[in-house]
C-alpha cells in the first residue's frame, strides 16, 4: 500500500507598494492649496497608511528655487523621496540636509552624467528619475535621446540602484529591470496597480490616494 503526502503551498499575493505623490508650488501645495498650518494633519493622515512619501518640488524643478524649508518640515515627520530639481552634483547635499531619505535626480534638470556621478560620491541615497517625452529628456547627449537600456547601464555603473519612470516607460523599464536588476518605481494611477505588479514593478508613485485629496 502506497502512502501519499500532499503538500499544500499557499502563495502570498504580491502586494504593490503605493507611495503618495505630493507636489509643492509657490508657497502652497500644488493642486490643492493647503494652508501651512494644516501640514501636520496631512502628514499624520499619510503616516497612518503609507511608509513613504514622494515630494515633487515644482519650484525647484521649474525655477531652480526649491522649497527646502517646507520639505524639511515634511521630512522631519515622514520618510521622503524628494525631487528638488537637482542640476549639479553638489545640490544633492541640500536635499539630504533637508532630511530626505532619498534624493531624486531627474534627467530633465540634471546638467550632465558627470554631475550624477559627482552626486553619488556625496551621497549614495540617490534615485534617478527618467524624465520622458517621446524619448529620454536631458541636456547631456549621454542622457537625452538615449535608449532607456543604455542609460540604465550607465546609471548602474555609477552605483545607483533605483530608478523611477513615467507610466509611458513602464513596460520598457520592466524588461530592462529583468535584464539588469535594479529597484524600479513607476508614476501610475491606482487603477494600474495590478498591472504594474504583473510587470514586476517594485512600487508605484500616485496622486490619486484619498489621503491626499478629499475635503476633510
Amino acid at each position: 500500500m502506497h502512502g501519499y503526502i500532499y503538500v499544500l503551498v499557499f502563495l502570498r499575493p504580491l502586494v504593490m507598494r503605493a507611495i503618495p505623490l505630493l507636489s509643492l508650488k509657490g508657497r502652497n501645495f500644488f493642486r490643492r492649496a493647503y494652508p501651512r498650518e494644516e501640514l501636520d494633519n496631512i502628514i499624520t493622515r499619510l503616516l497612518a497608511d503609507h511608509e513613504m512619501l514622494y515630494v515633487s518640488d515644482e519650484d525647484g524643478i521649474e525655477r531652480n528655487k526649491p522649497q527646502l524649508d517646507i520639505a524639511r518640515e515634511i521630512c522631519d515627520e515622514m520618510p521622503t523621496m524628494y525631487e528638488a530639481g537637482i542640476r549639479f552634483g553638489q545640490n544633492v547635499i541640500d536635499v539630504i540636509i533637508a532630511g530626505a531619505e532619498k534624493a531624486v535626480v531627474g534627467t530633465a534638470t540634471l546638467t550632465s552624467l558627470d554631475e550624477l556621478r559627482g552626486a553619488f560620491k556625496l551621497s549614495e541615497n540617490i534615485i534617478l528619475k527618467a524624465d520622458y517625452r517621446d524619448g529620454i529628456l536631458g541636456s547631456d547627449p549621454l542622457i537625452g535621446g538615449r535608449a532607456f537600456l543604455d542609460l540604465s547601464r550607465d546609471v548602474l555603473d555609477i552605483g545607483i540602484q533605483e530608478i523611477v519612470v513615467p507610466h509611458a516607460l513602464a513596460e520598457e523599464a520592466s524588461r530592462v529591470k529583468r535584464d539588469l536588476g535594479f529597484t524600479l518605481g513607476v508614476f501610475a494611477p491606482l487603477a494600474e496597480e495590478s498591472r504594474m505588479a504583473d510587470l514586476g514593478i517594485d512600487y508605484i508613485i500616485t496622486e490619486d490616494l484619498g489621503s491626499i485629496d478629499g475635503d476633510e
